[in-house]
């Protein structure tokens, strides 16, 4: 938004700031010059909220209530734009939030270093149709894809099921990319979004594509054997060998996760609905032992087989 000529004040936690005053903005991709913004207006006080037309919202999903109160108090007619995981975020909004618009950020982003913010996927952000213009037009500008869609959440709900694998990552403490090879380990994302799929489909919603592909697609192509989905992962869907989830950042530097916004999620509707959801519950129940632990416990594809496919 800074590059399509947007006035943009970064608003988030000390460590942030600290990281990016001490070494500029950083932002790399595979294929791509690096981008590194320095001088930039990054706040740490809430006030800086006042003012604000516009508010991109990219906290982590446990925090939305939070956000949101300092919203309606600092900038009640800001128009704010959700780029959060999860299908609850929007609701919850709603409660505090009169203008708001949905996204679906399909790429991953990690943090390889202090103040370095690293793209390891592709894709094109999905917003809803009733964004801001000045916002719309700003991203146009610096050259990101976007799609403008009427109804956002039935990509949440693509983007949730996608997302179950965050948790596989934790798990496996490397690579998404290495993780994926493994049959094992491809076999126990493939239950957990079929046990998502079956939750959404008792709830009436039809799930959308993901980056141009349907569920179905992905359960088809993760069900390959190694040396076809080898070649698939190098020729269409083309994940950079460094890329990892967030949430296995989250594990190793003692922070919270998001399971509860995303396997919760699941289990949480299921047990509404009376589907069944035993892959998702026993994967979540390991990564929460992961995270009280504080650390990775490794888990080839093999093993999570084993352990979460009865």
């Amino acid at each position: 938004m800074i590059e399509g000529g947007a006035d943009v004040r970064l608003l988030g936690r000390a460590r942030f700031a600290e990281a990016i005053a001490a070494n500029g903005l950083t932002l790399t991709e595979t294929g791509r010059e690096p981008v590194t913004l320095t001088d930039l207006n990054f706040r740490t006080d809430e006030a800086a909220l006042a003012g604000s037309s516009v508010v991109a919202l990219c906290t982590k999903s446990q925090d939305t209530v939070h956000a949101a109160r300092l919203i309606a108090q600092h900038c009640p007619d800001a128009h704010v734009v959700s780029f959060q995981n999860g299908i609850a975020n929007l609701p919850v909004l709603r409660e505090s939030v009169s203008n708001l618009s949905g996204s679906v950020v399909p790429f991953n982003v990690t943090s390889p270093a202090p103040g370095h913010f690293h793209r390891g996927t592709e894709g094109d952000l999905v917003i809803g149709s009733n964004a801001p213009s000045e916002l719309t037009d700003a991203l146009t500008r610096a050259h990101v894809g976007l799609q403008l869609v009427e109804e956002v959440e039935p990509f949440l709900w693509a983007k949730l099921l996608v997302n179950l694998n965050n948790a596989l990552n934790a798990l496996w403490g490397g690579s998404l990319r290495d993780g994926l090879l493994q049959r094992g380990y491809r076999r126990v994302l493939i239950a957990m979004i079929e046990e998502g799929l079956a939750v959404a489909k008792a709830e009436g919603t039809e799930v959308a594509t993901f980056n141009g592909r349907a569920p179905a697609q992905f359960v088809s192509l993760m069900g390959k054997p190694d040396w076809l989905y080898r070649l698939i992962m190098d020729r269409v869907v083309k994940i950079d060998r460094t890329a990892r989830s967030s949430m296995l950042d989250d594990l190793e530097l003692g922070r919270a996760s998001e399971l509860d916004h995303l396997q919760g999620e699941i289990v949480r509707r299921g047990r509404q609905l009376g589907v069944p959801t035993p892959v998702n519950r026993a994967v979540m129940e390991a990564t929460l032992q992961a995270f009280q632990n504080a650390k990775t416990p490794r888990l080839s594809g093999a093993q999570m087989q084993k352990m979460f496919l009865k």
